[in-house]
């Protein structure tokens, strides 16, 4: 986004107009910028939130009209409420409400993030298996060094 002399804004190839807001995608990132430049944002776009980030944007840059608008609609709340968010001098009780909505957030959709569910039973069987082989292979690994150790010291 440049503003030029007579106060215009020209908005760059790769960027979108959400309010006064700007969503630009960069080679990696996705950046987030308030006209006055107070508030910049930048996203990598392999994260969970780039990758959404940037589907928002080709709907916002690409999508037909209906779609435009809802795109458009949806990341001016998520900036806006991003303004909100990082415009805030956080106290403790505010980092605590973060902290349970983000959590809330990652157990409601724990695939976006690479999570995994928990294990099944059949699952917790084969992990203590393998477990017990590695701790068994440990074991006589140890035993075969103390053997030679003892014997190299027989031998001198």
């Amino acid at each position: 986004m440049r503003v030029t002399k007579k106060g215009n804004v020209k908005l760059e190839a790769d960027e979108v107009r959400v309010g006064n807001f700007f969503v630009k995608r960069e080679d990696e990132h996705i950046k987030i910028q308030d006209i006055n430049a107070i508030f910049s944002h930048r996203v990598n776009r392999r994260m969970p939130i780039g990758v959404w980030l940037e589907n928002m944007w080709e709907r916002a840059h690409h999508g037909g009209d209906g779609d435009r608008d809802a795109a458009t609609r949806t990341l001016h709340a998520y900036i806006a409420t991003m303004w909100s968010f990082f415009s805030v001098a956080p106290d403790d009780e505010f980092v605590n409400d973060a902290l349970s909505v983000s959590r809330a957030a990652l157990e409601r959709h724990p695939e976006w993030y690479g999570v995994k569910r928990d294990a099944t039973p059949e699952e917790d069987a084969e992990a203590a298996k393998e477990v017990r082989e590695m701790k068994e292979f440990e074991e006589e690994v140890r035993a075969v060094k103390e053997r030679e150790e003892a014997e190299d010291g027989r031998g001198e």
